[in-house]
């Protein structure tokens, strides 16, 4: 294990790995890493958490199922959208499919600088560009993954706006295309725009949300960063989502999108045989169910599975749940309500992973964690499950951190530097020298 630093801070938190009373097998695994530490929230950090509570962002464990869906997602790019985009974006949602001119002339902004906006956020995953029935462009609002039409939208943006600018797009965002898996589950593959017609190496990633909320739009933004960072294409999975699609339907909906990559990936320029699954929080927990699924099968073989702050146990048994209770945007409190909607059955490995019977044969990992976080603990003892299998395993600390901080690039350096680090270590295992 290694450590991403932090600049010093006075306040700090004073965390002790003390051994609780319980039946839990996997406080023994804390043993050997035992030791009082001190941690403290990055300033970039408390600064950013301090702006989205100024604008009214509150824990998704106290919203609706819709208004989780509807304020919990875009939290990594909301907070950076300037007045025209809220505009843009609130017109869309209140009255439906929109052509630019009619945006030009509702929104007063004029279409010279429309252009780069509508593009800047529809890969950032608030719009979604259409072809309309005289050949014209229309744009339609995206939030979960899901037409929104209602006005409450507005209200939902301009409360999380601040006055910076958007970011750009990353470029190869050109090679973008959705392919239906399943009726209700498609995978978006992203492909560098100078590619060509050639085989790339891939990396799976499986989105984050607590089953609950996420979507390949919320994430679009990072997978388009790692195409970027890497060269590589990435296939993200759209899994359905809970409480409408309980338990197993995630993991059966990630098995499927992975068997399709291996079964159907190079017609569409894929090489499964340079193949690394990445999953973020709770997608952690289906990506290495999945992959789990897939070795033991046979039918795939993965070359570097990468776990961001991974979600890993639905029983929250482990000491940092206690610890980090009130973590900056994800709490306990947020975990118990998506864990609920999602139903899975207590210890069942395919959600919770951690309580895998076998990992011998699992793939080299490479496992962030944030260390201001409810799910810290998963992560340190998956890394220790997987040593004990006679698996390679990385583990980086990322100190100052809380759970979700790799989407808020490039506002924080901790999410610039791991992104990067990311990149660097994929690089290493699909495209060796």
């Amino acid at each position: 294990m290694f450590v991403f630093p932090v600049p010093p801070r006075k306040e700090c938190t004073e965390i002790n790995f003390a051994m609780r009373e319980s039946d839990s097998p996997l406080l023994s695994l804390l043993k050997p890493l035992c030791q009082t530490r001190y941690v403290e929230l990055d300033p970039q950090a408390a600064d950013l958490v301090a702006l989205l509570r100024s604008k009214g962002v509150v824990n998704v464990s106290q919203l609706t199922v819709a208004g989780a869906r509807r304020e919990g997602l875009h939290l990594a790019g909301t907070w950076a959208l300037d007045d025209d985009s809220v505009a843009i974006v609130s017109h869309v949602s209140r009255l439906g499919r929109m052509s630019e001119s009619n945006l030009a002339a509702i929104s007063g902004i004029v279409e010279s600088r429309l252009q780069p906006l509508l593009e800047n956020l529809r890969f950032a995953g608030y719009l979604r560009r259409r072809e309309g029935p005289r050949g014209d462009t229309l744009w339609e609002a995206m939030l979960s993954g899901r037409r929104r039409s209602s006005p409450d939208v507005t209200g939902a943006l301009a409360s999380l706006a601040a006055d910076s600018e958007v970011n750009t797009t990353p470029s190869g965002s050109d090679g973008v295309r959705d392919h239906q898996v399943l009726p209700g589950v498609e995978v978006r593959v992203y492909r560098p725009v100078d590619a060509g017609e050639a085989l790339l190496p891939v990396v799976f990633f499986v989105h984050g949300g607590g089953y609950v909320t996420g979507s390949i739009e919320s994430y679009n933004e990072f997978c388009l960063s790692m195409v970027e960072l890497t060269g590589f294409a990435v296939v993200s999975v759209g899994y359905r989502l809970a409480p409408e699609h309980r338990f197993p339907t995630a993991y059966t909906d990630t098995v499927a999108a992975l068997h399709w990559l291996v079964e159907q990936g190079a017609s569409h320029g894929l090489d499964a045989h340079r193949l690394a699954a990445m999953g973020d929080s709770a997608g952690a927990a289906l990506c290495t169910s999945a992959i789990l699924t897939a070795q033991r099968e046979g039918w795939a073989r993965i070359a570097l599975q990468v776990l961001l702050y991974p979600a890993l146990d639905t029983e929250r048994s482990l000491p940092s749940y206690q610890t980090f209770a009130d973590g900056p945007l994800v709490s306990a409190a947020d975990m118990e309500w998506f864990y609920q909607h999602y139903a899975a059955p207590p210890r069942e490995w395919t959600s919770s992973p951690i309580h895998a019977p076998d990992l011998s044969g699992s793939p080299p990992a490479l496992i962030l964690a944030a260390s201001i976080d409810p799910m810290h603990d998963d992560g340190v003892v998956y890394a220790q499950r997987l040593r004990d299998a006679g698996v390679e395993v990385q583990h980086v600390e990322c100190d100052g951190m809380f759970h979700g901080f790799i989407l808020f690039s490039p506002t924080l350096d901790g999410a610039n530097r791991a992104r990067k680090y990311v990149a660097a270590e994929l690089q290493r295992a699909l495209n060796p020298r």
